[in-house]
Formats: structure tokens, sequence, C-alpha cells
């Protein structure tokens, strides 16, 4: 069985009764979803809802009395340490690049279905331990997603995306460098990388739409630079 080193992954036990607002993503128009498409002219929607692949990543988002989460970007870097009655990482990689391919995964749940994503790593901007090995190469990325949504749309839009940057933890058995990554806290911290390298946070932006109350991280970084220097 695939754990989490750092944060153990949460499973979705409980039914979903509510419908996710579409499109709320910083630096868009409303009505523009992530990718930057129009949405009276989108055509490839993740279900029937007319969710796309943000709105049901965010479907599993920690509730506003989650107890151990960092509440800026900045904060879930892995060179950061933020206090959980203690010190803690949020995160074991952040790394720049994009989805070249996915393949159907193992769920770890029966209420969910996974996508094993293909995650070729363009730049490590900051790691636990030098995990610079991995710029050039490839690991494979696990995302869950809930058993209601179409995986394979979510999954084509996910592919769809040019860069992105990831905040990750590995899983599994331990090779060195890890092959097997999750993005922590239930995928919140996947930023989408645009042509003038300013980063969007398409995820934390749907669960914010869809309750502000639960747990989201602040984009106190909006660029590639600023995610760099944070990382010092």
């Amino acid at each position: 069985m695939r754990r989490s080193m750092l944060v153990p992954a949460r499973l979705i036990t409980a039914a979903l009764t509510s419908v996710l607002a579409v499109g709320l993503t910083a630096g868009c128009a409303p009505g523009t979803p992530a990718g930057g498409t129009d949405d009276a002219n989108r055509t490839d929607r993740s279900d029937g809802t007319g969710a796309g692949f943000a709105e049901v990543l965010a479907l599993p988002a920690p509730t506003a009395d989650y107890a151990w989460y960092p509440e800026t970007v900045s904060a879930a870097l892995p060179s950061v340490l933020y206090a959980d009655g203690g010190e803690a990482h949020a995160s074991e990689l952040a790394a720049v690049g994009r989805f070249t391919g996915w393949a159907p995964g193992e769920p770890a749940h029966p209420s969910l279905e996974e996508i094993d994503l293909t995650f070729a790593v363009d730049e490590v901007v900051d790691s636990l331990g030098d995990l610079t090995m991995l710029e050039g190469g490839t690991v494979t990325v696990h995302v869950a997603v809930d058993g209601s949504a179409d995986a394979d749309r979510v999954a084509e839009e996910l592919l769809a995306l040019d860069d992105v940057v990831l905040f990750l933890n590995h899983v599994g058995p331990e090779p060195w460098p890890p092959p097997e990554w999750v993005v922590v806290f239930d995928n919140a911290f996947l930023g989408d990388v645009h042509d003038d390298a300013a980063i969007t946070w398409p995820v934390a932006q749907a669960i914010a739409a869809n309750n502000p109350a639960d747990a989201h991280p602040e984009a106190d970084v909006s660029t590639l630079d600023e995610l760099r220097a944070a990382a010092g």
C-alpha cells in the first residue's frame, strides 16, 4: 500500500451533496477556467455538472477544522518550517514541469479513482535534500479523484496544461530519488505556470469558491521568481 511520508492522504468517505462553482481562477475573467479558455466555448468538461479539473480536485478539500495546514503557498515549500505543535515541513519537493502522459491507477478507496500521471521535471525549485538529479527526468504523480467524476477528462485537462508547479511528497518504497509522488494536501498545491511566468493556483481557488471556510493556501507568491525567492 502506498503511503505519504509526511502528510497522510485522506480518504473520501462522505457522499457529495453540493455542486462546485466553475471557473473562478485568479487572473482570469469570470467564466474563464484555469487553462484560460472562455467557459462558453469550452466543450471538454469533466463531468455532468460542468466542473473542470480544478473543481473536481477541490472536492476532498480539508474543512475549516483541519488541524495541520500551511496558510500560504510559501509556507508549504520544503525548506520552510511551520508550527504544528512543533515544527514540520509540508512538502518534500517543489518542482516545475509538465504532464506528458497518464494511465489509470489503483485507487486507495472504493469511492475514488486514481490517475497516474507522468510528470517531466524541468526544474527543482526546492526540496528536502538535493533532488536536482530529477531534472530532465520523469516521475509518476498519483492523483485521486472522486469516483463520480470523469477521470479520463480530468486527466486530459491536466495534460492540456503547459507548465505546472507541484508541491509533492513521495509515496511507497524509498528508492532514491523517489519515483512516485502525490500533490500535498489533496492536490491543493498545484500551480498553473503561464507564459509570462505568472502562477495561478486553480485548485486552491476552486476550494475557496466552493466554501471559503475550507482550508486552502493564500497565494502569497504569484510568479516563478517569487517562488524561487521564497525558497531561498
